[in-house]
C-alpha cells in the first residue's frame, strides 16, 4: 500500500516538475511574443513614417520641378521673344514615363487667332534651335536652388541665327550678363556678337601660325 502511495507521489512530483518547466517555457514564449509584437508595431510605425517622408519628398521634388520648369520656360521664352519677336513662346511638358520624369520641349507660335505648337527643330529653322539651346544652358545655370557659379563659356553661340536676328541675339547676351551679373566668355565669328563684348580679342592665322591681339 505504502509503495503505491510513494509511486503516486513520485509521479506527481514528476508531473509538477514538467508543469513548472512548461510554465517557465510558456512565460518565456509569452515574453518573446510580447517583444516581437512590440518590434512589429515599431516597424509598422517606422514604415508609416518612411512612407510619409517618401510622399513628402515626392511632393517637394514635384514642387521644385515645377518651379524649375516655370523658370526655364520664362527665360527661354524671353530669349525667343527678344530675338525673334513677341509671337513665340517656349513650353516644357513633364510627364512620368517608366517611373521617371521626362521633359518634352515645344515652341508655340501665334498667328493671329491661331496657336501652333511644334518641336523646336521644326520651328522656323536652325536659328530657333540655336537660341533655345543657348537659353536652356543659361537657364540651367540659375534653375538650381544654389545657382552654378562662374562665367558662362559659349562656343559659337547662335551659329545658325541669320544675320537679320544676330544684333538682337547680341543684345540678349549682353542683357543676360548685366542683369544676372554673370560674365560671358565666348568664341564667335559673328561680328555683332564680337561688337557687343566689353573686351575682345582677334585670333588670326598667318602661314600656319596663329596670333592673338586685343581689339577692345
Amino acid at each position: 500500500m505504502s509503495g503505491g502511495i510513494d509511486l503516486l507521489k513520485k509521479n506527481l512530483d514528476q508531473l509538477k516538475a514538467v508543469y513548472h518547466r512548461q510554465r517557465g517555457e510558456q512565460a518565456k514564449l509569452l515574453e518573446k511574443e510580447a517583444s516581437l509584437k512590440q518590434k512589429l508595431e515599431k516597424a509598422r510605425q517606422e514604415e508609416e513614417c518612411l512612407e510619409q517622408v517618401r510622399l513628402l519628398l515626392l511632393e517637394a521634388a514635384k514642387h521644385a520641378r515645377e518651379q524649375g520648369r516655370r523658370q526655364v520656360e520664362l527665360m527661354v521664352t524671353q530669349a525667343l521673344q527678344f530675338v525673334f519677336g513677341a509671337d513665340m513662346e517656349f513650353k516644357v511638358v513633364i510627364e512620368e514615363k517608366r517611373d521617371r520624369p521626362e521633359a518634352e520641349f515645344y515652341v508655340c507660335s501665334n498667328y493671329g487667332d491661331y496657336r501652333v505648337e511644334t518641336a523646336p527643330q521644326d520651328a522656323r529653322g536652325g536659328g530657333v534651335v540655336d537660341v533655345i539651346s543657348l537659353a536652356l544652358r543659361l537657364a540651367l545655370l540659375h534653375a538650381f536652388p544654389t545657382p552654378v557659379g562662374g562665367p558662362a563659356v559659349l562656343d559659337e553661340p547662335g551659329k545658325h541665327v541669320s544675320e537679320e536676328y544676330a544684333p538682337q541675339l547680341a543684345r540678349f547676351l549682353k542683357g543676360f550678363s548685366q542683369s544676372l551679373g554673370r560674365q560671358v566668355i565666348m568664341v564667335s565669328h559673328n561680328q555683332h556678337l564680337a561688337d557687343s563684348a566689353d573686351i575682345a580679342y582677334l585670333m588670326e592665322m598667318h602661314q600656319g601660325k596663329s596670333s592673338v591681339r586685343r581689339i577692345r
